[in-house]
């Protein structure tokens, strides 16, 4: 894939060759992922997932570019760091994660890293509105929709692929409509009218069924 680098803060395009350096283990999930797709907003993190196990200690040693990162967070399968490249960039890694995955991902050009599908994108963020109010995630929401021709039966069938059985679509769908927690009334009034269209006229029967691709490595990594 190209990547919308101009969707990234100097900073973060400084680090941009150095992810080379990345594990192919790991993908490249989050609103960067969404923003390196559809250049739609500005964003400052690097959130990488596997569903390997992960050990912090042995990553800091593996990857170059976090020799002289600040270390924010240490945990079980869990690594954040600080990275300064004339600014700070956010780097997190997140290992063990039992997500399935329902379309390939792809090698970014210049980088090398592994990016997630927009279909992929789309149904974590069907799922993660249901657990936080934050303006970012139902700006992503619209701009898949809008953008990146996600329709959202497709984000809430990719979300029950990749979540199974504890994935509520009707969580989503009501998130969708509801703006009066967070930061979600600084939500353009366009964005929440889209919002609530798509969720308020959405058929349910018409959410596609997808196969659930085991674990959130890619299938044919050259994709």
């Amino acid at each position: 894939m190209n990547p919308r680098l101009d969707a990234l803060p100097p900073a973060q395009r400084r680090l941009w060759p150095e992810l080379r350096a990345t594990p192919r283990r790991f993908v490249l999930y989050g609103g960067t992922a969404i923003a390196l797709r559809l250049a739609h907003r500005e964003s400052e993190d690097f959130d990488f997932f596997s569903s390997d196990p992960l050990d912090g200690d042995a990553l800091l040693a593996e990857i170059p570019y976090l020799s002289d990162a600040k270390v924010v967070q240490l945990a079980q399968d869990t690594l954040t760091c600080v990275v300064d490249r004339r600014g700070p960039v956010r780097v997190s890694f997140f290992g063990g994660l039992s997500f399935n995955h329902v379309r390939s991902p792809q090698t970014a050009e210049g980088a090398g890293i592994l990016v997630a599908s927009l279909e992929d994108l789309g149904g974590t963020k069907a799922q993660v509105v249901q657990t936080r109010a934050l303006a970012k995630d139902y700006i992503d929401v619209d701009a898949l929709m809008r953008l990146g021709r996600v329709p959202l039966a497709a984000m809430l069938g990719a979300a029950a692929a990749i979540h199974g059985e504890r994935y509520n679509a009707m969580l989503t769908l009501k998130a969708l409509t509801y703006f009066g927690d967070g930061d979600l009334p600084d939500l353009p009034a366009a964005v929440r009218e889209r919002l609530s269209h798509a969720a308020t006229t959405l058929d349910v029967a018409s959410i596609p069924r997808y196969e659930a691709l085991p674990g959130l490595g890619p299938s044919s990594p050259r994709e």
